[in-house]
């Protein structure tokens, strides 16, 4: 695998212009979210009248709450096939929030188990399972720095 190192996020030093630039800059120097992914999802709920930010990122929690011990699961009774469809499930939903090196690494995760090389599919999971960690602090921080994105 091709995967760079997981970086969490943490506060930003800089002095931001605003506080969405503040939160959005936070995510994309550590690596973990794409801003312009976050830019196209507030241009939806520009106001955050609809606290849509807020709900995506919610449904992407509830994802992650399921689907990840369901890979756990998958991963120790040797089940390609629901590693392939968990992997393909967050690959898609990643790249829709803009987590795009964890959508990559899901989408090496499922090519894998699709050829049935568990095995090699090994470190690729576990970088699963930290870089949903690092996207859940990113979003927590964004949205909890976002006026818009309403109350978490």
């Amino acid at each position: 695998m091709t995967s760079k190192p997981v970086q969490h996020a943490q506060p930003s030093s800089a002095a931001p212009e605003s506080v969405d630039n503040a939160a959005e800059s936070t995510a994309a120097q550590h690596g973990v979210l794409n801003p312009e992914a976050i830019r196209r999802l507030r241009e939806l709920d520009p106001t955050g009248e609809s606290q849509l930010l807020t709900r995506v990122f919610q449904a992407f929690e509830t994802s992650l709450n399921r689907l990840l011990p369901q890979l756990e699961q998958a991963r120790g009774t040797a089940d390609a096939a629901s590693v392939r469809l968990v992997a393909h499930t967050l690959k898609s939903s990643s790249a829709t929030i803009g987590a795009i090196q964890l959508s990559r690494v899901c989408a090496e995760v499922e090519a894998m188990a699709q050829e049935l090389r568990l095995d090699a599919a090994t470190s690729g999971i576990e970088l699963i399972l930290s870089e949903a960690q690092a996207v859940r602090i990113a979003l927590r921080n964004l949205t909890a720095a976002d006026p818009t994105a309403g109350a978490a």
